[in-house]
This record gives C-alpha cells, structure tokens and sequence, in this order.
C-alpha cells in the first residue's frame, strides 16, 4: 500500500493522517487497577501464590492464619503497581516534554512557531544544528552546498557513528530562500519496523520540476528522535508522524 504526502498543502494530505503527538504510556486513570491486576496475575507465581491464599481463607483445609499469606502477597501487590505507576509517570513527563517541544514549520509558504505535536503530515520542518529530530522527514535542503548533512542515529539503533544523508536529487540546488515555495506529492510506503529501507518517489510541482519522477531512499531521509550534527540548518517534509513514525514503529 501506498500513502500520499502532499507538500505543504493543508486540504490534500495534512487532514488525511493523524498528528505528531506520541504517547507511550501503558496505563490511564482509569485503566490502571484493572490493567496492572491483569499482567501481574498472568504471571504463573502470583497465580500460585493467589490459589494458596484463597485456600488458606478456609480453616477446614489449614490452620494457618490467612494473614501470613495475604499480607506479603498484597503488599508485593502494591509495591510492583507503585513502580509501575512512578515509571508510566516519567513516560507521561517525557511525552510531554516532546510533544510541547517548538519548532519552525512551514505552512501554506509562511514560516511559523509551534508544538511538535501539531506537526502535519506533508510540513515543512526546520531543524538547527543539535535539534532533536520531531518526525520522519525527507531531505530537501541543508547548509552544505553538496546537499548533505549528519546525523546522529542512536536512539534508533544503537550506533553512535554519523550517519550521512542527503537531499533529494530533485530538490539538489534550490535556493534556501525558495525551500518555503515548495509544493509537489511524495509517493511512499506505509511505515514499518525496517529503518534501513525506505523506497519512495517525489514529483515537485512547476516551477521547481515539471512532474520529473525523482527517486528516494533511505539515504533521503532524517528519521524521528535523530539529531542533526555538525549541519548548520536543515529542512525535510514530514511524511510519518506520531505513532507512525518509524521510532514509534520499533517500539
């Protein structure tokens, strides 16, 4: 299957795909108990230990005073859900921070301030040197005059090297003061798992190219939760946001 990411152009792509903002919690208010009940007594030990606690409510079967056995039992209960509920915390913190991140979009040509989690698919984003990547996005303009730059790839797969990407050919030498003008249609897969594949095609509207198929790869592309390294500025289309994004893909 293929989707449709119309660059810069609110009425054909932006409404057609869900926003920017990620979320990995496990839990909410409401489903918390009930969710955290449910994985704890999947483990087989707590079944065990549940099952002799039931049996030990019965004076017929044994003498031993029940609450031997439920007071450790809710009280490992109670501190596993502690735990559970500080850590789902910290990910509601880093959600947020994330999702209220600023960044420089572009929309409709105009050049504007807002949260990463109002990033539309089909965006343009402006990323400065050291920026944490906000979604996946296909190169179309950097500071280097050859059309490159670095980034930095850790948090997706471990490595800790520079990767290089470039821009796409088809976008290879447009002015930075046009980047904003840019409007054309990327034809690209839906996301999955494989970060090191991604095999797409971009067509620019004139002026910038009449309708010329332009080819991407990977390489054309600065992935979600990177960071731009020793690159001044750079600037790409979001093409997969929020949960479809390849970041959130893997996890």
């Amino acid at each position: 299957m293929k989707r449709y990411v119309y660059i810069d152009d609110d009425d054909l792509s932006n409404n057609v795909y869900c926003d920017n903002r990620i979320s990995n919690r496990k839990y909410t208010v409401w489903n918390f108990l009930p969710k955290n009940l449910w994985e704890q007594f999947s483990r087989f030990m707590n079944q065990y230990f549940l099952l002799i606690a039931c049996l030990q409510l019965w004076s017929l079967i044994t003498p031993v005073n029940p609450a031997s056995t439920w007071g450790p039992l809710i009280f490992i209960f109670a501190v596993s859900a502690t735990k559970e509920a500080w850590d789902d915390y910290n990910r509601y913190l880093s959600d947020k921070k994330a999702n209220e991140k600023e960044v420089w979009v572009v929309r409709k040509g105009t050049r504007k301030h807002i949260q990463a989690q109002d990033i539309c698919v089909g965006n343009i984003v402006w990323l400065r040197e050291n920026d944490e990547v906000p979604c996946d996005l296909v190169l179309i303009g950097t500071s280097d005059p050859q059309g490159l730059c670095y980034v930095e790839t850790a948090a997706l797969d471990g490595e800790t090297d520079l990767k290089t990407r470039v821009v796409a050919s088809a976008c290879m030498g447009i002015d930075s003061e046009l980047l904003h003008k840019i409007k054309g249609v990327i034809e690209c897969p839906i996301p999955d798992k494989d970060i090191r594949r991604f095999d797409a095609n971009m067509r620019l509207f004139p002026p910038f190219l009449d309708n010329d198929v332009c080819p991407l790869t990977i390489k054309n592309t600065i992935l979600q939760s990177c960071y731009l390294r020793n690159t001044e500025w750079a600037c790409g289309v979001a093409v997969y946001t929020g949960k479809f994004s390849y970041e959130e893909e893997i996890e």
